[in-house]
């Protein structure tokens, strides 16, 4: 089987090679695989140098919106949305997480690494080598400081997730036997990581790697049905799942879920109106922050956006300037 059969391919021009971030290595594979749902997106890398705005603007919470189009990765204030920087140089950064200390984590899924930033740094602090796979997502442990990195999926063949002790050193690679692909993932106060994926067959699959353990199980979700993996993240005192593909159509989804063992059962779905394919986002107090790629007919241009959550509905402030948004993490 074709480790990448059902998994939209984006064709790759010149990457960038500025800010700090050092080009992809010769050999890299002329084709990168992606965690979207939406439709193929031809890769535009831009020539320019990172920037970053000086204080007071970069000392306040910033979102970082990753773009698989452009392969930078746009900061804004948050909630404001004004840009403040663009990092760049990467070779498709797709997921983003943000460690205690306001450090953001950014997945280059082309060149097998991980890349970790200062809250308002325009140059990588730290570069982490994926052995083993094309690294799609991340999040950090709150009780260890632990790194996880989900592989889409690996050389050889299923996914996996890395974790990387306080983000440093070897990783400890772990795997469901159930799933094969591997896209985001988010920890809970505990220390109980969450990851969604894929089976051989396609079907939807969440795993979890409880705390202090060495061997990763299922989730069942009861009370709904989800159909591309995207956002996993614990927001106050549920469990919220991203949907890529709600109710099997062209826009995006969150399921609000409880928790008990295995099974995580649906109390509440945030709808976004007038989303398309809204891959990672961020939840952070009562606001949804996310990247809307405009992947589906009648959206003029992808946006940045902020929701009302949970409530959901439309957009409480959007503004445009990205390609094909992929994820989304708030540094405060």
């Amino acid at each position: 089987m074709d480790p990448r059969s059902g998994v939209a391919a984006i064709l790759i021009l010149l990457p960038a090679c500025s800010g700090g971030v050092p080009e992809p290595p010769l050999g890299s594979p002329p084709v990168a695989v992606t965690s979207v749902a939406a439709a193929t997106t031809i890769a535009r890398p831009d020539r320019g140098s990172s920037w970053m705005a000086t204080s007071p603007e970069t000392s306040q919470s910033l979102l970082y919106i990753s773009d698989e189009g452009t392969f930078d990765v746009y900061v804004y204030s948050f909630p404001a949305l004004k840009l403040v920087g663009t990092l760049t140089g990467f070779s498709q950064p797709q997921g983003e997480c943000v460690d205690r200390n306001g450090n953001v984590w950014i997945a280059g899924t082309q060149v097998h690494q991980i890349l970790e930033f200062a809250h308002g740094g325009k140059n990588a602090i730290h570069i982490l080598v994926d052995p083993t796979g094309y690294p799609v997502g991340c999040a950090v442990d709150p009780t260890t400081g632990n790194l996880a990195v989900t592989n889409l999926f690996d050389f050889s063949g299923a996914g996996s997730v890395m974790i990387y002790p306080k983000g440093r050193g070897t990783p400890t690679p772990y795997a469901n036997p159930k799933a094969y692909y591997y896209y985001f993932a988010g920890y809970d106060p505990k220390g109980n990581l969450y990851v969604s994926g894929r089976t051989g067959s396609n079907s939807y699959i969440l795993s979890v790697l409880p705390h202090g353990k060495t061997s990763m199980g299922t989730v069942s979700i009861s009370g709904g049905s989800i159909h591309f993996p995207g956002t996993v993240q614990w927001a106050g005192s549920s469990l919220v799942l991203g949907d890529q593909k709600c109710d099997r159509i062209k826009s995006s989804c969150f399921y609000r879920t409880d928790v008990s063992g295995t099974v995580a059962r649906v109390v509440g779905t945030t709808r976004l109106t007038g989303s398309c394919d809204v891959v990672q986002a961020w939840i952070q107090s009562t606001q949804l922050a996310a990247g809307n790629y405009a992947a589906c007919g009648g959206h003029a241009s992808s946006t940045t956006d902020i929701w009302p959550f949970p409530a959901g509905g439309k957009a409480t402030k959007s503004v445009r300037g990205v390609t094909a948004p992929v994820a989304a993490t708030i540094s405060n």
